[in-house]
């Protein structure tokens, strides 16, 4: 267990504490379960835990209240090992539409090593200056230039695609670096950058869950920092095409700033939802999805998890969750809608390729 802190710009409330067990998980904590585990170090006995937190809190905690505490909220949380346990039981579940099968790919000292160069990006000058030299180029492609010749010369020689998907690739490898830099420079520590399954597709992800113990505006770089250095990728391309004039490379620029563009879709755990979780002040927005939807039903309490939300908060919240569910929705819509002719296609793919198998063994030739 790690005690990470107070969660700070919270949208609740009361304060909420936070602390990442062994699995990597956040779990939210009340002020007083944090004052307990804090105090908990393995060798203090029931009486002297009660004692600390107690002192912190200015209150009374008994020897009792604390073995309440940690049989029924701190161990069933997998924060701290049950009797018998020689650490707490890892948990398995992925978080709602969250990544899956992750793999360390880049240990957190390598991390560390390659973001203290990488750190000097986001001093604000250099970011002004970044930003303002991309917008000039993109105003002399888009309006002067234009992708004609280079979609001509991918089209002549399809290869290329090839060199300009591997340049995305690593503008993708470059975005979680962007991610883990800021993490660093508003002064919290970076993990491992790994790959993992995204709902369907592999993808690269960073952990930053220590800028948890940073402020909002700290969150909120950290957030933005991966769709950063995606610009940053389009600069150093741009300088790469200024000095060559390989038209080819003005796709790749092209595709990965439209890569950091639907990074600020909101309705999957992309940068844009953790800009919306920070900006409203809720750790995890999908956990209060299904709570929110049930007091939207006539004649039902508040749940518990929407009570505990501030009046302007609540309100976010409603509406990130209306708008995330008619948009899952409508895309489940459009996937049963196209399943039949899917599923057709696929039928009299197989039949064809079927059939031709039947020919080439019959005559016995081999198919190709």
């Amino acid at each position: 267990m790690e005690l990470i802190g107070r969660y700070e710009g919270s949208g609740l409330e009361k304060p909420i504490y936070l602390a990442r067990r062994a699995d990597g998980k956040v779990i939210q904590m009340s002020q007083l379960l944090y004052a307990v585990a804090l105090r908990i170090d393995g060798e203090r006995t029931l009486e002297e835990i009660g004692i600390r937190a107690g002192a912190d809190l200015e209150r009374e905690l008994t020897a009792e209240n604390v073995a309440f505490l940690i049989e029924n909220k701190l161990q069933p949380s997998g924060l701290i090992a049950s009797a018998g346990q020689a650490a707490p039981a890892k948990s398995s579940e992925a978080p709602i539409l969250g990544l899956r099968f992750r793999a360390r790919v880049i240990p957190a000292r390598f991390v560390h090593a390659a973001t203290r160069l990488t750190t000097p990006l986001f001093n604000p000058a250099i970011v002004l200056v970044i930003l303002a030299v991309v917008a000039i180029f993109d105003r002399w492609l888009f309006l002067d230039h234009g992708l004609a010749r280079a979609t001509q010369q991918v089209l002549l020689n399809p290869t290329l695609a090839l060199a300009i998907f591997g340049l995305t690739v690593a503008s993708t490898a470059l975005h979680e670096l962007g991610h883990a830099t800021a993490c660093r420079y508003g002064g919290a520590r970076p993990g491992p950058i790994g790959v993992g399954l995204y709902l369907a597709w592999p993808v690269f992800y960073s952990d930053v869950t220590d800028t948890y113990r940073l402020g909002r505006i700290g969150r909120l770089r950290t957030d933005l920092g991966g769709v950063y250095f995606n610009v940053v990728s389009a600069g150093l391309m741009s300088a790469a095409y200024l000095l060559t004039h390989f038209e080819p490379l003005l796709l790749a620029i092209v595709l990965v700033q439209i890569d950091a563009l639907h990074q600020f879709f909101p309705f999957f755990r992309l940068d844009g939802y953790y800009v919306a979780s920070d900006l409203i002040g809720v750790p995890d927005l999908f956990m209060r999805m299904r709570p929110m939807l049930a007091s939207f039903i006539p004649g039902r309490p508040l749940h518990p998890q929407v009570k505990a939300l501030r009046p302007w908060a609540r309100y976010a919240v409603a509406t990130w969750v209306l708008l995330t569910f008619a948009v899952i929705l409508f895309l489940y819509v459009l996937l049963i809608m196209a399943l039949p002719r899917v599923l057709a296609t696929a039928g009299q793919s197989f039949m064809v390729h079927l059939a031709e198998i039947g020919y080439f063994a019959h005559h016995g030739s081999p198919a190709g």
